[in-house]
């Protein structure tokens, strides 16, 4: 898997584990979106490959706009390094366990009644409860309203891994999108700021755009203000600015 592939989960990874600062994650993204235009950059990435990288770049630096600073080249050692400490930890992975731990636990609680249990595992997948009740609160989808609920998929704003029990039952934490609006929005790409209106991350460029049909005017059909602390969790989580 190469680097842009993995960005969403790379983005995470600095968010949850690394706890790095919002503009510190903005740079590593841009860093290595930059980088992965004159290298390849995938999960075979290693020291001696982060070496060759840096050794061509030094030479190469006279030659290329980027460079404007004495410790760019530092700058992207540090993401490099980042990046593969991402590889060698397996995050991607150590988050579908997590996840199935998660279930486990529910599914194995004394104190969880049975017809909940069910209701949490199904909104794991958008399914059950959570979905019959975000298509009674949008009727179709979220942004374009279209009606056609069997098209739609039931998306936590802040992930189900992240919530609490009340968060992945709860309504306000959801959204009914089309898939390209859902795919979207769970790897980070878009966000609604507080009135509703999509934010587009500045990684989807304007053909991007296109060929995914999404616009700056796009926004959320109804807003209320329980949807905000969530769609804050998620900007501030999730959304790869």
């Amino acid at each position: 898997m190469d680097y842009i592939s993995s960005e969403p989960e790379f983005f995470k990874f600095l968010t949850e584990v690394e706890n790095i600062t919002k503009n510190t994650r903005t740079n590593y993204i841009s860093w290595l979106r930059f980088l992965c235009q004159f290298h390849l950059i995938d999960d075979k990435i290693s020291e001696f490959s982060i070496s060759e990288i840096i050794e061509n770049e030094n030479i190469a630096k006279n030659g290329r706009n980027f460079y404007s600073k004495d410790k760019d080249i530092s700058n992207f050692k540090s993401a490099l390094n980042k990046y593969l400490k991402y590889i060698k930890t397996d995050f991607s992975t150590n988050i579908y366990v997590e996840i199935e731990d998660k279930v486990s636990e529910i599914k194995n609680s004394v104190e969880i009644p049975v017809t909940e249990k069910l209701n949490l595992t199904l909104s794991r997948i958008g399914q059950g409860k959570f979905r019959n009740e975000l298509i009674d609160y949008w009727s179709g989808c979220s942004i374009s309203q279209l009606d056609k609920v069997n098209l739609l998929v039931a998306s936590h704003i802040k992930p189900w891994r992240e919530s609490n029990n009340f968060e992945r039952l709860d309504v306000y934490n959801g959204l009914l999108l089309l898939p390209n609006y859902d795919k979207l929005f769970d790897k980070g790409y878009i966000n609604f700021d507080e009135k509703g209106k999509i934010r587009i991350s500045k990684y989807l460029n304007q053909n991007d755009q296109k060929i995914l049909i999404i616009n700056p005017e796009l926004k959320l059909i109804n807003i209320d203000n329980r949807h905000k602390e969530y769609l804050d969790y998620h900007s501030e989580n999730c959304f790869i600015k």
